[in-house]
């Protein structure tokens, strides 16, 4: 049994490693303020580097902060999203989409408040 165990940690930790979508705060009764599916097309043998730059509408109020983010990588690569400005408890948030060399940037980006 404890060898089991051991096996079902190890093979979770392996697949959490190995993945590739951003994940930050909560979305559990949080509301969507921002909804993007972002896609940039390949450039030949380079690394295609894009930033997105998204804050709270107005309308959602002025007070309100980022609680949530999932960026969410839909090509399924070792592409990665990173938070280089504001995020959570922030209204604003900046993230930093990176590709693999040859490849294109597909993800899914959600926004929670």
């Amino acid at each position: 049994m404890r060898l089991y165990i051991f096996f079902s940690a190890l093979i979770a930790a392996f697949v959490i490693a190995e993945c590739t979508h951003t994940f930050m705060g909560t979305n559990v009764f949080r509301q969507l303020v921002y909804h993007k599916n972002a896609r940039y097309s390949s450039k030949f043998l380079r690394k295609r580097v894009e930033n997105i730059t998204i804050s709270i509408p107005p309308s959602y109020g002025y007070r309100r902060t980022i609680q949530g983010i999932l960026a969410y990588d839909l090509t399924n690569s070792s592409a990665s999203a990173n938070v280089t400005a504001g995020g959570l408890g922030f209204p604003f948030v900046t993230l930093r989409m990176k590709s693999e060399r040859g490849n294109e940037i597909h993800y899914d980006i959600n926004i929670f408040a």
